[in-house]
């Protein structure tokens, strides 16, 4: 019987940690596990962040966690990262130089690391260099170019660009999750041919995580409907093209009063905050566990994703929070840039895009929502088994030629 192929997961962030990425890597490590020998290279886990003990992973998976230094406080831990995150990336200790010793307790055919933090990708370079293993670079969000890190200083810029570059040049292969973060890359390193070695493999959805939606009545006139939104408000993503679409539609309607609900599952900035509370909108605010929100998603009339406006009009992102979406099989409003891969997706589907600037534009969507309710169903070409089968093609591919090459 042939050995099953060995691969070396790189990521700072991974499951007990409750967060976006870590979600995104818990669900590809359970569909890789099943076709090949897993090891998981992570960080050790402090106080100060989120965790989500029911994201378990295989028990067939090795784990190793590198110890880096946290503080339990979560506001001393933010405000040392932050210092930190002026010249480096905030996860650098994650990435620091491997001795032999510890190169030693690591195995595999192929490496395979994610980001963010770009530090996941610094560690692995080094892995590489010093192993010589075949190596893809996965990227959820662009690195250095990243337009919401402009604030960065000169010096954390000079970092990112610095380290990027060496990823970008000594990945055997890149993988990113839309086309449009590919052509971002394309024209960066342009002596480099990015577009030979790079695959665009979208984020994913695991459709036995949903609980099966019970049978449902008729909707009637006087039903209340809930937009939901899930997930968390900073930066530039705000509740207010939502919010005031909605007052919109209730000056229009004033018999509906009362028939909407904003649902906001997640965390709100304290400026967004402020916006929420002075608002005659009914808005219920909740926090919940990974699963937990996945079988919320699934009771919600409508979901909303919001992504922050784009300079350009394109929106380059791909928020993970769609795919779930996607999977709960519920009505999308998309308020989104009208152009890029998350707009196009929710079209393909059969699901409603906005653009964020345009008020009118959303309270017409939600109030056709209402009226109309449509049927949809998850779509079968972003769940896991489609995603990361795809990304287990490229990473036998890579291992498989190491291989030959090396007998």
């Amino acid at each position: 019987m042939t050995e099953r192929m060995k691969v070396l997961v790189v990521s700072y962030h991974a499951p007990p940690v409750l967060n976006a990425e870590s979600i995104l890597v818990w669900k590809t490590i359970r569909a890789l596990s099943r076709d090949f020998q897993v090891q998981l290279l992570t960080s050790s886990v402090d106080g100060s962040r989120r965790l989500d003990d029911d994201m378990a992973l295989p028990t067939q998976v090795e784990v190793i966690r590198r110890n880096v230094f946290h503080l339990r406080n979560p506001f001393l831990a933010k405000v040392v990262s932050r210092g930190m995150g002026l010249a480096v990336d905030e996860a650098f200790l994650f990435a620091r130089k491997t001795r032999k010793t510890f190169l030693d307790k690591l195995s595999g055919d192929v490496i395979y690391s994610r980001s963010h933090p770009g530090a996941s990708h610094i560690l692995a370079y080094r892995i590489k260099r010093q192993t010589g293993k075949p190596w893809i670079a996965q990227f959820s969000d662009p690195w250095s170019a990243n337009p919401y890190h402009e604030g960065h200083t000169h010096f954390r810029k000079r970092f990112d660009r610095r380290w990027e570059r060496r990823v970008i040049e000594h990945a055997d292969s890149l993988v990113f999750p839309t086309k449009e973060i590919l052509a971002m890359y394309v024209d960066a390193y342009p002596h480099v041919c990015v577009a030979e070695k790079a695959f665009v493999i979208p984020h994913h959805y695991t459709p036995e995580l949903y609980r099966p939606r019970a049978a449902t009545t008729a909707p009637t006139d006087t039903d209340v409907v809930t937009f939901g939104y899930f997930g968390d408000f900073y930066g530039a993503r705000s509740p207010k093209p939502l919010i005031d679409a909605v007052c919109e539609v209730q000056r229009k309607r004033p018999e509906w009063t009362g028939r909407i609900r904003i649902r906001l599952v997640g965390s709100l900035a304290p400026k967004y905050q402020a916006e929420v509370d002075r608002r005659e909108v009914r808005i219920d605010q909740s926090k919940a566990s990974y699963f937990d929100s996945l079988i919320e998603m699934s009771e919600t009339d409508v979901l909303v994703l919001i992504d922050a406006p784009s300079k350009s009009g394109v929106n380059p992102f791909l928020a993970s929070k769609l795919m779930d979406y996607l999977g709960a099989g519920r009505p999308i409003l998309g308020i989104t840039d009208s152009l890029g891969t998350a707009a196009e997706i929710l079209r393909v589907c059969g699901h409603t895009v906005v653009s964020p600037y345009e008020t009118s534009r959303i309270a017409s969507a939600v109030e056709k929502l209402i009226l109309e309710r449509p049927v949809v169903s998850a779509p079968a070409a972003y769940a896991t088994e489609s995603v990361v089968g795809e990304l287990a093609r490229v990473l036998r591919n890579r291992g498989e030629s190491s291989r030959l090459n090396e007998s």
